[in-house]
């Protein structure tokens, strides 16, 4: 089955940071909202919460907590987040074409085992969100909206019956769109920079995940290729978020030494990145060169933090 890529910022909306409802709810709310970046102050997590989530708990990456599409901030660029339970296709056809012909798409929870494209096709039962935008009448199928093998959005086409197949097997059938309300003039602007003040006035981030980093890598109890696959997901949920943190700083600062400073750290997170997925093929990573990078991602953290501090004047 060929790709046909769908247009949107591949950087910005990626996988690292975003799970697969988010990043399609994010692209589809970008073409419709101008504010949606707003929403992205909440990519202000620490190293420790990563830590946490993704290495002591081992918590998988598209579970990782975190207040992003918190509902006040989603009313303050006009927006209510909803989210139906149903109880099949046949059932929920009709809100399901209502909300398309109304909103423009609408994003339904689905099983990717009934899917073609996916890598777990028939082999497989996951949950997963896919973004359903036209429904041709004639041919009763369904043009929609998916991750690719590699995690690109892509424009897919499919009967009826297989988009039913996968939300009627799934095991969290839900339909899930965003209303609107009426939000005032420069509303979320000021929403945004009050709530992000705050969250840098109570950030707290002892960075053990990147002082202790050779310690992860040697840990006896866990093989080495889980530790490493560990480390990748922690360190994509860190170089992600500051890459969606950056464009909200550019947006409501502009470019300046916070900018600076999270162009460093995409740098550095996009080193490690590099040196953990050749990890993960080869079973092995240079301690010695991965905590030498992890010294330096510290580094820019605590300068990015002040240069935070200064420019929302949360001392």
């Amino acid at each position: 089955m060929a790709d046909t890529f769908y247009p949107y910022d591949r950087e910005l909306y990626s996988r690292w940071f975003l799970d697969c409802y988010q990043r399609q709810s994010m692209v589809m709310l970008a073409e419709r909202n101008p504010d949606v970046t707003m929403l992205l102050h909440r990519a202000l997590i620490s190293t420790d919460d990563i830590l946490d989530q993704a290495i002591r708990r081992q918590i998988p990456k598209y579970d990782f907590a975190s207040r992003l599409f918190d509902p006040d901030d989603l009313r303050s660029i006009g927006l209510i987040r909803e989210d139906i339970p149903v109880e099949s296709y046949a059932a929920s056809r009709d809100l399901i074409l209502e909300t398309v012909a109304t909103h423009g798409y609408v994003i339904i929870m689905i099983d990717v085992f009934y899917l073609p494209h996916t890598p777990e096709y028939r082999k497989q039962h996951v949950v997963h969100s896919i973004t359903l935008r036209e429904f041709d009448e004639r041919t009763k199928e369904w043009s929609l909206i998916d991750d690719n093998p590699a995690s690109v959005l892509c424009w897919y086409r499919y009967p009826e019956e297989i988009v039913a197949a996968s939300l009627d097997n799934n095991t969290r059938r839900r339909v899930r769109f965003y209303s609107t309300v009426e939000a005032a003039e420069g509303a979320a602007q000021a929403h945004a920079r009050d709530a992000f003040a705050a969250s840098v006035r109570e950030f707290r981030d002892s960075h053990r995940l990147l002082a202790d980093v050779v310690d992860i890598v040697g840990c006896p109890w866990i093989a080495p290729e889980k530790v490493i696959g560990f480390l990748h997901d922690a360190f994509s949920l860190h170089l992600g978020s500051r890459i969606c943190l950056r464009e909200f700083v550019q947006r409501t600062v502009g470019d300046g030494p916070a900018v600076t400073a999270l162009e460093t750290i995409a740098a550095h997170g996009a080193d490690i990145q590099n040196m953990l997925l050749l990890g993960k093929v080869t079973g092995f990573v240079d301690a010695d060169d991965l905590k030498s990078v992890c010294a330096e991602l510290r580094v820019a953290e605590e300068e990015l933090l002040a240069e935070l501090t200064a420019v929302t004047g949360s001392a």
